[in-house]
């Protein structure tokens, strides 16, 4: 007996061969979705049925139209999915510890006495507008106001030769966006001599791709999850002062509600933490208490230049132009303890 489809079957038939065949033609995007979720059910189920639809497209060579529009508009990696986290010096030795020796008492005696040795001059780096200081701004979503405002207070000694704002990257989830890879091609790209990071507002969770093999990352703040954040956050650190960049770390503001005021600290802690081992070649701008009101809270408002001045978007962490011009000169001014320009 043959089976007759009414019109609406075949309309029915029509639609579910067009989404298999529309599925197939973007498997692998729908594959890196699935792959960039947070992790849980949701995430392992995707994985599951995106799977399945890349092999097939690959064997049929449908993802081949894909790559070709990709390559044309400049997007060639965008389905690409790399967690390696490329850091290419080996982590530092720690130090052991000098052997203590006894100092004889009437050399002791003749050090407390005498003068401190007058520390030695430090000659800063000059940059004019014949060699000019180039920076480079990036990070997640909260580079981008920062970035601005260094733009608009550039001048002749200062260029800012980038802006790169992602949206919800940053170290923790290098298959998201790979900044580790950025970073190691950035130096012969840009030519920068300062790097400005924002990183942190989304690496504030539990889940870490990329972490190296045999190993575990427990939750946010625990201790192997410092461990390795810290790792990441020096290792850039690393990597740019080996190319002779100065890294500037900006610290994540002070938010509204209670839920980032628990995980921000934990991330500002450790970006504190990596500046500090590198004194000569880095340093960190505390954004939490700058735009903090004098009772250590969240404001929306502060007063610039005795105006009251609106600081923060209604989401309670996105900056405002007029943060952004607070940021910058605070970037400018911990930069000018190290170069002149």
């Amino acid at each position: 007996m043959r089976v007759r489809l009414t019109a609406a079957g075949r309309g029915i038939a029509v639609l579910f061969f067009g989404l298999l065949i529309a599925a197939l033609l973007q498997a692998e995007g729908l594959r890196k979705q699935a792959q960039i979720q947070p992790a849980g059910f949701q995430r392992d189920l995707a994985l599951d049925v995106t799977r399945p639809l890349v092999t097939v497209s690959r064997t049929l060579h449908l993802t081949t139209p894909r790559h070709g529009l990709q390559l044309a508009i400049g997007r060639e990696n965008e389905d690409r999915i790399d967690t390696r986290v490329h850091l290419s010096l080996p982590p530092p030795a720690e130090t052991p510890p000098s052997p203590r020796t006894r100092t004889p008492a009437r050399s002791r005696r003749r050090e407390k006495h005498a003068k401190p040795a007058a520390p030695p001059a430090v000659v800063k780096p000059r940059f004019t507008a014949a060699r000019p200081l180039r920076m480079w701004v990036a990070g997640d979503s909260l580079a981008q106001i920062p970035g601005d405002a260094l733009e608009r207070v550039s001048d002749s000694a200062l260029r800012v030769v980038g802006v790169e704002s992602r949206l919800s990257t940053g170290l923790a989830r290098p298959d998201l966006y790979n900044w580790f890879s950025r970073v190691q091609s950035v130096a012969a790209e840009l030519r920068p001599k300062v790097a400005v990071f924002s990183f942190g507002a989304d690496d504030a969770h539990d889940f870490m791709a990329g972490v190296p093999e045999g190993k575990k990352v427990g939750a946010l703040g625990s201790a192997s999850w410092n461990t390795e954040y810290h790792r990441r956050v020096d290792g850039v650190t690393r990597e740019l002062n080996a190319k002779g960049i100065y890294v500037v770390w900006l610290g994540l503001p002070i938010p509204d509600g209670p839920g980032f005021k628990k995980s921000f600290p934990i991330v500002n802690r450790i970006l504190e933490a990596v500046a500090r081992a590198h004194p000569k070649t880095a340093t960190y701008v505390d954004t939490w208490h700058m735009l903090d009101d004098a009772h250590g809270r969240f404001a929306p408002y502060l007063r610039v230049h005795g105006k009251l001045t609106l600081m923060r978007l209604p989401d309670g962490v996105h900056y405002t132009p007029a943060a952004g011009d607070l940021i910058a000169a605070q970037v400018l001014e911990q930069l000018r303890a190290v170069y002149r320009f």
